[in-house]
C-alpha cells in the first residue's frame, strides 16, 4: 500500500493518535479494517494534498469547517459533518480557521461497492443523527491496543450502512412509529394489506390518498423508504413465504393467493429475493 503521511503538517496544533492498527491476513481477506486514525486540533495553514493512496477515508467534523477539492467538486464540511473518500482519486483538503475532526482511513473487502453506491446517491458529503455516527467507536477501539478485527469491522460496516440508509430517508420512518406515517400513506398501506392478493395499481392508490401519482409516490418513498410497487412486491413475498411455511398449499395456489400475474412472475421474483432459491426449495429448507 502506498502510504502518505507528511513528515510535518504544518497548522497541526494538537492530535490523539495516531492510532495505527495491523489488522490480519484473515481480516483483510474477509472483514473491514482500519489502517490508522486520529483526531486532530488544526489552523491555517493546514492543508493536505494527495494523488493517490490505496484506502478509503471518513472524516467527522467536530468543530469549524473544512474545505475540499475532490473528483473536480470543491465544498466546504462544516460542524456536524461527515465526509468520505475515495483516496485512489485526488484529493485536496484544507482549513482557513481553526478546526477539529475525526478521521480514519480503511479498507476491507465490499468497500469499493459500497462506497459507488453511497456516491452515486449523494456524493461524499453527509449529516447523521449522533446515534448513528460510528466514528468515535472505531477510535475508542483503536485506541485500546487490543485485537478488535471483528468489532471494529461491525462497527465500519454499520457506519457505511448509516450513510447508505441515509440517503433513503429512512431513518425517521424505520424508527417511527406508525402514528408519524401521514393519513393518506396509511390509507394506502391499508389497502395494500387488505388487497394484495388482487391487482393493486398506483393510479388506484393515488386515488384512496387524494394524491396526484407522482406526488403519492415521492410521498410514499419519503416515509417507507421505498417505492410503492417495491413494497406490494416485499409485501406479496413475505405473505408468501409464510403460506409456503405454515400451509401446504401448492406452489400455484400461493402464487395466486398473493396476488401473483402467473406461476412464471412469482417464481423469479421469489429466487431474486432469496438469492436463487425457488419456492420449493425455500418450503422443503424450512420445514
Amino acid at each position: 500500500m502506498n502510504y502518505y503521511i507528511p513528515n510535518v503538517e504544518p497548522g497541526l496544533k494538537t492530535k490523539k493518535g495516531l492510532y495505527f492498527y495491523e489488522p490480519s491476513e484473515l481480516t483483510k481477506k474477509l472483514y473491514f479494517y482500519v489502517l490508522w486514525g486520529g483526531e486532530y486540533i488544526v489552523d491555517a495553514p493546514y492543508s493536505i494534498r494527495r494523488d493517490y493512496m490505496d484506502s478509503f477515508l471518513i472524516f467527522f467534523i467536530k468543530r469549524g469547517s473544512m474545505h475540499f477539492h475532490y473528483l473536480d467538486q470543491s465544498f466546504v464540511a462544516k460542524q456536524g459533518d461527515i465526509v468520505l473518500l475515495d483516496c485512489k482519486e485526488k484529493n485536496n483538503y484544507h482549513v482557513t480557521e481553526e478546526a477539529e475532526f475525526q478521521f480514519i482511513h480503511f479498507s476491507g473487502k465490499g468497500t469499493q461497492d459500497l462506497y459507488n453506491e453511497i456516491y452515486q446517491r449523494q456524493g461524499c458529503l453527509f449529516t447523521l443523527p449522533s446515534d448513528k455516527n460510528n466514528l468515535p467507536n472505531i477510535l475508542s477501539l483503536l485506541a485500546s491496543n487490543q485485537e478488535i478485527d471483528f468489532n471494529i469491522s461491525l462497527e465500519i460496516y454499520e457506519l457505511l450502512g448509516n450513510l447508505l440508509e441515509s440517503t433513503r430517508n429512512t431513518f425517521e420512518s424505520r424508527d417511527a412509529n406508525m402514528a408519524k406515517v401521514p393519513p393518506e400513506i396509511q390509507a394506502a398501506l391499508t389497502h395494500i394489506n387488505e388487497n394484495f392478493s388482487s391487482k393493486i395499481t398506483i393510479e388506484k392508490l393515488s386515488e384512496i390518498s387524494n394524491l396526484s401519482t407522482s406526488h403519492f409516490c415521492r410521498t410514499f418513498k419519503k416515509y417507507m423508504g421505498t417505492s410503492p410497487y417495491q413494497y406490494i412486491l416485499n409485501y406479496r413475498l413475505i405473505q408468501a413465504k409464510n403460506l409456503l411455511v405454515q400451509t401446504n398449499l401448492s406452489v400455484e395456489q400461493i402464487s395466486e393467493d398473493c396476488g401473483f400475474y402467473g406461476i412464471g412472475h412469482f417464481i423469479k421474483a421469489f429466487s431474486k429475493s432469496t438469492g436463487g432459491m425457488t419456492p420449493g426449495k425455500f418450503r422443503k429448507v424450512c420445514f
